[in-house]
């Protein structure tokens, strides 16, 4: 049975931000980034949708190749249902709403209900990938560990 915290009533009913930000960050950065964007939500203002990880590590792990390829079917037109999707992508169903509810637990895909199939959608016109390096700072460790 579907997650109903995953459905919403129709994508014109709830209001996302035109672009989700997906980031690679601390855990004390992302923290710090929650706080403001609670303080923003209590002054009534917006602020961008974020998914963050510690590590590439974990970006790479949630965005693969067949996810990337799925989020961009999806984009660009959203199916009737997780099988359309499947039929669209020439994949095992099985696979597919495996990937699809992934992205559904990082908020990156939401669903409508449609009778008794879920709709999977992405509510954000752009997803962008923001990765920085640089390089340590005073105070950091520069030598690996022994």
């Amino acid at each position: 049975m579907p997650d109903d915290n995953n459905i919403d009533p129709a994508p014109e009913d709830v209001n996302f931000p035109d672009t989700l930000r997906i980031t690679i960050e601390s855990g004390e950065e992302g923290f710090d980034r929650a706080l403001e964007a609670a303080g923003a939500a209590e002054a009534g203002e917006s602020s961008p949708a974020v998914v963050s990880f510690e590590s590439t590590e974990g970006l790479r792990r949630l965005l693969t190749d067949r996810r990337l390829e799925l989020l961009r079917s999806l984009m660009t037109e959203p199916p009737n249902s997780i099988s359309d999707l499947a039929e669209r992508l020439d994949r095992n169903y099985s696979t597919v709403h495996e990937d699809v509810e992934v992205l559904a637990e990082y908020g990156i895909v939401r669903f409508r209900r449609a009778g008794q199939a879920k709709q999977p959608f992405v509510p954000y016109e752009t997803v962008e990938f923001d990765v920085t390096v640089r390089a340590p700072g005073p105070g950091h460790d520069t030598e690996a560990p022994a």
